[in-house]
């Protein structure tokens, strides 16, 4: 979900909440998605892929087997929506972005800030999630098509930044895949990282960041100040639950 001044919006999809699958055997109103997202990123985040099955979701979530077959198909087309609804905001966020006509520059700090920030902020289990091995696997094709749009999102600011002459990349492709790599720095810094806030986390990324493809780095102060005044932000929806 991206918000800019208060407000907030979704684009396509299923409306957030609606009800889906068969009613539980219990009588309790119908699973939603994200009631499945959230037990199922819990689930995964303390046994593992192969150690989380469908059956034990659904023991879980007090439904049965069959309705998440259903809903999702396989565990992996489950995992594959979980990715999938977990990064839509970030993509919503960068083509909101987009819109905005920014130089390169800015949008690529506005961005690496984003991505650091909510990324910082999310819970350690389920920002783990983006990291499972498995989903390099052909089965999850699509959880990589998701990641690979975002860091087309880096690779064409970089591109439009070094045309400019603002920015300076010898392997435009390769150094968007090393900010986007830098955004996510705070899954894998664990202990190191608890201690700072998400906030300071994100500014000191996009400050590594900027400078070091920055052109004239002296204009980094400037670079961040347009940032900062840009209205949009990336709302991560919580997969774990308390």
């Amino acid at each position: 979900m991206v918000s800019e001044s208060g407000k907030s919006g979704r684009k396509g999809g299923r409306p957030p909440g609606r009800p889906v699958g068969r009613p539980r055997g219990d009588g309790r109103p119908h699973l939603t998605r994200e009631e499945v997202f959230v037990v199922t990123a819990r689930l995964v985040a303390q046994h593992g892929v192969s150690g989380t099955s469908i059956r034990m979701i659904a023991g879980a979530l007090q439904a049965s087997p069959a309705s998440l077959f259903h809903l999702f198909g396989s565990k992996a087309g489950l995992l594959n929506d979980m990715i999938a609804y977990a990064a839509g905001p970030s993509g919503a966020f960068y083509e909101a972005l987009c819109q905005l006509d920014l130089p390169a520059e800015v949008a690529l700090y506005k961005s690496i800030y984003e991505e650091t920030r909510v990324v910082a902020a999310a819970d350690r289990d389920q920002a783990a999630l983006f990291y499972l091995p498995e989903l390099r696997l052909p089965d999850f094709a699509p959880a990589q098509a998701v990641r690979e749009g975002l860091v087309a999102h880096y690779h064409w600011l970089i591109a439009e930044g070094c045309m400019s002459g603002a920015l300076a990349a010898a392997h435009p492709s390769l150094a968007a895949e090393q900010l986007f790599q830098l955004s996510e720095t705070s899954i894998l810094a664990g202990e190191m990282a608890q201690d700072i806030p998400a906030a300071a986390q994100a500014r000191a990324t996009a400050d590594f960041c900027l400078r070091g493809l920055l052109t004239a780095p002296e204009r980094l102060d400037s670079v961040r100040a347009q940032a900062d005044a840009v209205p949009l932000t990336i709302e991560i929806p919580a997969l774990v639950d308390g």
